[in-house]
């Protein structure tokens, strides 16, 4: 299994970061983990085909994690080279379906999936993708927020939180992950209801006992700051803070 990150930004634009994103793959599938502004890009710049991608999940529909959806779908309609004929899964939290008939109303048939088999999947604890485990939990962000605990066949687990502040289920979620992937959107001294900072990270990491730490979600004033030691301060394993396109492999 292997993780790509797409975006480890925020909504905020920038030369460094583009917004949420993340590429799971493993057993010959390809996972999105959020879809934010400039995930497309990133895609191509890792020379993933969008035909390629099996499951879409987004965190919660939030504009930064989800943006890009709505042109995801319409370049499978209309890619000159070839058109879309794997089936696409795409799942979240409550509200999916109404979110996707509200683009829908917004952009006609110009993004309505054809041509391939479509799930959509209101996660309700479980999502059903192949011989895959995918197990959700709500967080502590939003109405529809949840975290998502993707465990493959070989038995290797990734933790994603999408936002989130503090809260138990991102814990469950994350135990014992081989990857726990966590938001860290800015220090401490500027902690924001809903988001976490660096020692509440750590929190979760330690609490969770996951084998090693990946942070994103950094909004600017993280790239001005040291992240790292107030993470030690609660978690003794290997932290990573996320770069675009950097790669790492669970094993």
């Amino acid at each position: 299994m292997s993780v790509t990150v797409l975006g480890s930004g925020t909504c905020v634009p920038s030369t460094r970061r583009s917004s949420p994103a993340l590429l799971v793959s493993s057993e010959g599938k390809l996972l999105l983990l959020d879809i934010g502004s400039g995930t497309l890009r990133r895609l191509a710049e890792t020379k993933t085909s969008i035909h390629d991608i099996d499951l879409i999940f987004l965190s919660h529909f939030h504009p930064d994690h989800c943006a890009d959806l709505v042109p995801f779908l319409f370049a499978t309609k209309y890619a000159f080279s070839q058109a879309r004929n794997k089936e696409l899964h795409l799942a979240g939290g409550p509200g999916l379906r109404d979110l996707l008939n509200g683009l829908q109303k917004a952009f006609g048939r110009w993004i309505a999936p054809e041509g391939y088999p479509f799930y959509l999947h209101e996660a309700k604890g479980t999502i059903p993708f192949g011989n895959f485990s995918l197990k959700t939990l709500p967080l502590t962000h939003s109405d529809n927020s949840i975290g998502i605990r993707i465990e493959s066949p070989d038995g290797k687990a990734v933790v994603y939180s999408g936002d989130t502040d503090y809260c138990k289920n991102i814990v469950h979620l994350g135990n014992n992950a081989d990857l726990l992937i966590l938001e860290c959107s800015l220090p401490e001294e500027m902690k924001v209801e809903g988001h976490l900072t660096p020692s509440l990270a750590g929190r979760i990491a330690r609490e969770s006992r996951c084998k090693r730490l990946l942070l994103t979600h950094f909004y600017p004033p993280c790239d001005e700051h040291d992240l790292i030691p107030d993470v030690e301060k609660e978690f003794a394993g290997e932290i990573i803070p996320a770069e675009d396109l950097m790669e790492i492999r669970v094993c």
